[in-house]
């Protein structure tokens, strides 16, 4: 089970992607069995301090405006 990206390629830790319209770092994507859904752990890029933010989304899921970054 995985959450995906608005294009469904699977969301991983060490993603650079774009949420909210910021810059994100993908620290960690766990799976919680319990209620099928899956904690995202982020971090802004533009922040100084790196506060680890959090979001849940259910499993096998798109549409939650975030968006695999490619690094060129």
């Amino acid at each position: 089970m995985c959450g995906f990206y608005d294009d469904e390629q699977k969301i991983k830790k060490g993603d650079k992607a774009t949420y909210q319209d910021q810059n994100i770092t993908i620290i960690l994507a766990k799976h919680i069995k319990e209620n099928k859904t899956m904690d995202i752990t982020y971090t802004v890029d533009s922040d100084d301090n790196k506060e680890e933010k959090m979001i849940n989304i259910p499993y096998k899921t798109s549409g939650y405006g975030i968006n695999l970054r490619i690094e060129e």
